[in-house]
């Protein structure tokens, strides 16, 4: 339905809008440009965080359940579990949509009762006179008073579940010598300790050493660059297979890195005018390989941040490998893969582990400047799941690549690409993500460590370091393209 906000006219999802209207509140609409975030939202309409509205499905045996908490907090699953004698999980991204089957796909609107699902209310949500919410769409936010919100809550249940985390410095998680934030007054160590029942764990380890099978697209793929009688027509049949695959293929050859001219008209064209054989099969098989997962699609560590992330890592990668000297270079299309894929053991890492990478995600969000890789040390190994967890998401993720087949140097990136001393087998794949990634964090993306590429690093990978700051601003200029991709990839 549509609804005037200032010049313009806006749509929110149906059902919001027909629980206004019944609700008979007092409320204000103002569209805003589309954001991918709440806190972008929030940022973008000049809102303070505390007076946003989020809300987060879970799950369980008895059903859906959504806890409505301030942006500002993090949910309390110990806390929750005494509540309800039962422990939810966070519902997946297909579920969610599934249960707001009129609101855009990312955004849940606090207002679980008009759905028909069971709704929590933190206390603190009303603690602010005036609040707002995201309406089921990404583009609009609604203000309203707390009264009124109130009203919109009929039915739903209120009791302490979140813990306020908008106040950071009230907490230093020991045990690892780095200073993490975390909320005050919370306890990370029963937090983490309650999210997953000794016989989950079991069934996780057993799925881990199975892991999940490799779309068969991708496998296929796979298959055909094994073959050294492939051909370019082979390869266009199976991607053409996937016809969403099929035109993010084309539209990455189409965009400006490659500096063509003409129009590409099918996957063939791609092959043949632009990328190359070698090329498009790495990429496929990337695009497809990361289609196994359907993880949350918010936060630093969701499919948003993961894709956005590993989409310009590899076109970063991928020129940085042809800066090197010629008799060094690495197969483009592998480093292409190898920069796509790095970060893979987080996929399987939020596929097996709901509740914990839920908090990691929210936890990496909180402290933006701590290596991901320290926070997860810390929050990974104090649960039931310590034992596969503690490792990490590169041993996590060189587990996956390793099972599936993908190639060496894939599995040596996913495992090494944090360790700037890493020096054996394929070592130019993890050396140039490990760049790639350090100039990204320059711009925000990324998880990376903020600081320079380690010169010794690039004396052995034979970058200058004036060249790799010129490619880098040369990809950031030309970005959206890229974001266009990524857009398709995190739908």
């Amino acid at each position: 339905m549509e609804l005037s906000a200032g010049d313009r006219p806006v749509s929110i999802a149906a059902t919001v809008q027909q629980a206004l209207a019944r609700a008979g509140v007092v409320y204000e609409v103002r569209g805003h440009t589309a954001t991918e975030s709440l806190e972008e939202a929030a940022r973008t309409c000049g809102v303070s965080f505390r007076r946003f509205v989020r809300a987060v499905l879970l799950k369980d045996a008895h059903g859906p359940l959504l806890v409505v908490l301030p942006l500002t907090y993090l949910i309390d699953f110990h806390a929750l579990e005494g509540l309800l004698g039962r422990r939810p999980v966070p519902a997946s991204a297909d579920e969610t949509v599934a249960a707001f089957p009129d609101c855009e796909p990312g955004t849940v609107p606090p207002l679980g009762a008009i759905y028909g699902i069971e709704t929590l209310v933190d206390p603190s949500v009303y603690d602010s006179e005036d609040l707002c919410f995201e309406p089921g769409v990404h583009n609009v936010v609604v203000h309203i008073r707390r009264s009124g919100f109130r009203r919109l809550q009929a039915g739903a249940r209120v009791a302490g579940c979140a813990q306020a985390a908008s106040e950071l410095q009230g907490g230093t998680a020991g045990g690892s010598g780095s200073e993490l934030r975390v909320p005050e007054g919370l306890d990370l160590d029963s937090m983490v300790a309650s999210f997953t029942p000794a016989p989950e764990v079991r069934r996780h380890i057993e799925e881990l050493y199975e892991l999940p099978p490799m779309p068969a697209v991708a496998q296929r793929i796979l298959q055909l660059r094994a073959d050294p009688a492939a051909s370019a027509e082979s390869l266009a049949e199976v991607v053409e297979l996937d016809p969403s695959l099929s035109a993010q293929v084309v539209r990455y050859a189409s965009s400006p890195f490659f500096s063509y001219r003409g129009k590409l008209e099918s996957i063939r064209d791609a092959i043949v005018r632009v990328l190359g054989f070698d090329m498009v099969a790495s990429m496929a098989l990337g695009l497809a390989a990361g289609r196994a997962f359907r993880n949350p699609p918010d936060g630093p560590l969701g499919m948003r941040a993961f894709w956005r992330h590993s989409t310009y890592c590899a076109a970063l990668v991928q020129t940085l490998a042809k800066a090197m000297p010629a008799g060094s270079r690495p197969r483009p299309g592998i480093a292409y893969l190898a920069g796509l894929l790095h970060n893979f053991g987080f996929l399987l890492m939020g596929h097996l582990f709901q509740p914990e990478f839920f908090l990691l995600n929210k936890l990496v969000a909180a402290n933006p400047e701590t290596p991901v890789t320290a926070i997860e040390k810390r929050v990974l190994c104090m649960g039931q799941a310590r034992d596969v967890l503690c490792m990490g998401h590169p041993s996590i993720g060189a587990w996956l690549t390793h099972s599936w087949r993908l190639p060496d140097e894939v599995t040596v990136t996913v495992c090494e690409h944090h360790n700037e001393d890493y020096d054996g087998e394929h070592a130019a794949y993890p050396n140039l993500v490990l760049v790639a990634n350090r100039l990204l964090r320059c711009h925000g993306i990324g998880d990376e460590i903020p600081e320079p590429p380690p010169e010794a690093l690039l004396a052995r990978l034979g970058l200058v370091p004036e060249r790799t700051e010129e490619i880098l601003e040369a990809l950031m200029a030309s970005g959206s393209s890229l974001d266009v991709i990524v857009r398709y990839l995190a739908a």
